[in-house]
């Protein structure tokens, strides 16, 4: 499961569980704090309106001294926010009286002249009408108001906002904890791996095995020091390689040298044929040093040389070169050149040659005796086709995805009696694919090998 779905299943869970503590938990609670709260306020404004309403008939009946009715008017609940109206019988206001509360409220900005329940933020929440007594026969009318403020005041509200605010803080903090331990956990154990890959070691495992993002980062990361340690090996056996290759014809150049030097050898057929020897072993080992050049180039990407090239004359040089070596080899040597004379392709001719050689210095080495090699160049569709047959020792089905891949070698031993260092290949792949094309292999094993290449060309 995916960490982006493991936290949604979260969510989704912590908000089940919150409504669930909602309802059975703390809906009856804060339902019977509402009801008290309303009740309070019930009994408050009662408790109000008859204060009022006893004060509006003392005032108008027994009471003449003004110190009495100030003393009356004391005793009313101005920390309240009432308005009291009286009525005539033909319900017209003849007198009104705003609470100390009220007139404050009205008296802040944007509140003032607002008087009625309609307008502005305040509402009425209660009203009051007593009858008068005849002769004084119409009503007088008490409104109850209240505002927002006076709302989030009230226990009830109060409590149902802390559990909103909670249940969010809640949640946050359990997602925050949950993707923490989500987060921290991989993340250590690629910090562990990494330190032992640091400290040399090249086996390691994985305690993680879940299938989110992080089981997929680690299944690539487990790849890539897999084939990091697939590279060390190849490089490993690759110095062994280049010490035995190298060490081979210097012990035989060494040896013809100092057999000649001594002397002993007069018959100058003999020191020529012995000269042939040395010559033959030099040129694989420069054969040997111009590959490794050449992958010492291509990995630093050094910049191609691009010419103009006939490519038929280019073909016909290569195979003017190799002719004689090959039939020397015991080899039968075929070309086909199916391209146009004014046919020419943009390209490191230097390069372009160095891919040439390789396919067909691997030709000879791995052909089987009195076998041949045939050299086809074919004019396509925007790129010219380059091949190299021959039917030499093939290729196993299991190897060939692994050709092209740097310092392996599919037969080491063979590798080895021949020279090479296992680069060759990929030299030629990235020369190729800088140069935009593609190269290929077929092959079967004791049947023999098909390397192709393109080179795109551009009609002018």
């Amino acid at each position: 499961m995916s960490l982006r779905n493991k936290l949604f299943l979260s969510f989704l869970g912590l908000l089940a569980l919150n409504i669930l503590l909602f309802k059975f938990v703390f809906q009856d609670i804060i339902i019977e704090q509402l009801k008290n709260d309303r009740h309070t306020q019930y009994q408050y404004e009662k408790e109000a309106a008859d204060k009022v309403r006893l004060n509006q008939l003392l005032r108008s009946s027994s009471f003449k001294d003004p110190i009495e009715r100030t003393e009356l008017d004391k005793q009313l609940p101005e920390d309240v926010m009432y308005r009291m109206v009286v009525k005539d019988a033909n319900g017209n206001t003849i007198h009104s009286k705003n609470s100390k509360a009220l007139d404050l409220k009205w008296t802040m900005p944007n509140q003032q002249n607002k008087l009625s329940s309609q307008q502005g933020d305040l509402k009425v929440v209660a009203e009051y009408h007593f009858q008068q007594e005849p002769p004084r026969e119409g009503e007088t009318v008490i409104y109850f108001y209240t505002d927002d403020y006076d709302i989030l005041a009230t226990k009830g509200v109060s409590m149902m906002l802390w559990f909103i605010y909670g249940s969010i803080l809640l949640v946050g903090l359990v997602l925050l904890a949950l993707y923490v331990r989500w987060i921290l956990r991989p993340v250590n154990e690629l910090s562990r791996v990494t330190q032992e890959i640091k400290e040399g070691k090249r086996l390691v495992s994985f305690t993680y095995r879940s299938h989110d993002e992080f089981g997929r980062l680690f299944r690539y990361f487990g790849d890539m020091v897999d084939e990091l340690r697939y590279s060390e090996e190849r490089q490993s056996e690759l110095i062994a390689a280049i010490a035995h290759d190298f060490r081979t014809p210097l012990t035989t150049i060494k040896g013809y040298a100092s057999y000649i030097g001594s002397g002993r050898v007069t018959d100058l057929t003999r020191i020529q044929r012995q000269m042939k020897k040395i010559e033959m072993k030099m040129r694989d080992l420069e054969h040997l040093l111009d590959e490794l050049q050449d992958y010492t180039q291509q990995s630093i990407e050094v910049r191609l040389n691009i010419s103009r090239i006939h490519v038929k004359n280019f073909m016909k040089g290569i195979i003017e070169d190799y002719l004689t070596r090959i039939q020397e080899a015991g080899l039968s040597f075929h070309w086909k050149l199916r391209v146009s004379n004014e046919l020419h392709i943009e390209a490191d001719e230097t390069k372009l040659r160095r891919v040439m050689e390789n396919l067909i210095n691997n030709a000879i080495h791995y052909n089987k005796p009195n076998g041949s090699i045939l050299i086809t160049c074919d004019q396509r569709e925007g790129h010219v086709l380059f091949s190299v047959i021959d039917k030499g020792e093939g290729i196993a089905q299991e190897d060939l995805p692994k050709v092209f891949t740097k310092f392996y070698r599919a037969e080491k031993s063979r590798n080895r009696n021949n020279g090479g260092t296992g680069l060759g290949l990929t030299i030629c792949q990235s020369i190729v694919r800088r140069h935009g094309g593609e190269i290929t292999v077929n092959s079967e094993l004791g049947i023999g090998s098909s390397f192709s290449f393109t080179i795109p060309f551009y009609n002018s």
